[in-house]
Order: structure tokens, then C-alpha cells, then sequence
């Protein structure tokens, strides 16, 4: 794909209106549920819709990641059992939040080595109660999804030449940065 359909494609989009909020909104929890990356859909959103999208995809991620560790407790309880023994890394995850607490869940919401919806499910059968869940799935996603769609949103403007030439050169600056860290 070249460059100038990228810009014709992000070009097209930009408002986020009910009906893409709805699809925004849709992939977001998709990704809480299923082993899709969330990064790539939170900066897609950030490069179609801009840091307005933050609007849909916090409340709607904090949301799917309760239903999800609900779940897990309940109706998936056997299943997800069976995938942390099933991996030994999984299995020492668990018990670090159940031996330390908010802890190790706080630093694994930050940036954790595993993916977000097997974090929902994982969390969701430890000894973390639901509304301990709630608030650190809550704040401690917050940086990483502000910084994400940040990046797809930067990403955009320089894409679409937006902005002085100083103000182009240290988002790039930053694009690279932050894509270097991930």
C-alpha cells in the first residue's frame, strides 16, 4: 500500500460519529475477549479518529476487561484453568498476584508481557476482588491507551502534513520513540 493511499484512506475518516463509535467500540471489546492486540486497534483508532477517541475506547475497555475476569470466574472458570496450566508462566503470573496483591496486577496493566485478554481472563481468577479490579484495570491501562492513541493520532498528522515544521519533526521524534519501546 503507498503512502499517498494511506493518506487518501485516513483522509476519509475522522469523525467519529455513533457508527463509528459503535465498530470502535465493538473492536475494543473484541480485543478483551479475544487474543487480538489491542495496541494496534487503540492506535488505528488514534490515526482514524484522533485523541477524541479516547471517549469510546476508555470506558469501553475498562468495561470488557470486568465482563471478561467475570467470565473467567464464572462460566469459563474450567477452561481458563486448563490454559494456565497449560502454561507455566501463566501459572506463576497467577500466583504473584495472589501471593502480593494489586502489586503485580498494577505493573502487569502498565505493560505486562502477556496479552490484554488473557491478563482479563488470568486476573479474573485470582483472589483480586472485583472492585480492586475495576480501579487498577481502570487507571493503570489509562497511560497506555492515552499514549497509543497518541501515537496513531501523531502518526496521522504527519502523515497528512499537519501542523509547523518544528511541530512535524518532534512528533516524528516521538512516533519513533514510542514504536521503539513497544
Amino acid at each position: 500500500m503507498s503512502p499517498e493511499r494511506i493518506v487518501q484512506w485516513l483522509e476519509s475518516w475522522g469523525h467519529l460519529d455513533v457508527p463509528a463509535a459503535c465498530v470502535l467500540a465493538a473492536l475494543v471489546t473484541a480485543s478483551s475477549f479475544l487474543p487480538f492486540p489491542r495496541t494496534f486497534v487503540v492506535i488505528g483508532a488514534g490515526a482514524a479518529f484522533g485523541m477524541e477517541s479516547l471517549i469510546v475506547i476508555l470506558p469501553v475497555a475498562a468495561t470488557a476487561a470486568v465482563l471478561a475476569a467475570l467470565l473467567a470466574r464464572h462460566a469459563l472458570r474450567g477452561w481458563v484453568e486448563r490454559q494456565i496450566e497449560k502454561r507455566a508462566s501463566w501459572r506463576v503470573i497467577a500466583q504473584a498476584v495472589n501471593d502480593e496483591g494489586w502489586r503485580i496486577m498494577a505493573l502487569m496493566r502498565f505493560f505486562g508481557p502477556m496479552p490484554n485478554s488473557a491478563q482479563n481472563y488470568l486476573f479474573g481468577l485470582t483472589k483480586i476482588g472485583l472492585l480492586p479490579y475495576t480501579v487498577i484495570t481502570t487507571l493503570c491501562t489509562l497511560p497506555q491507551l492515552v499514549m497509543y492513541t497518541y501515537l496513531g493520532a501523531s502518526g496521522r498528522a504527519l502523515l497528512l502534513d499537519e501542523g509547523s515544521s518544528l511541530k512535524r519533526v518532534l512528533m516524528a521524534i516521538a512516533v519513533v520513540d514510542v514504536a521503539s519501546g513497544m
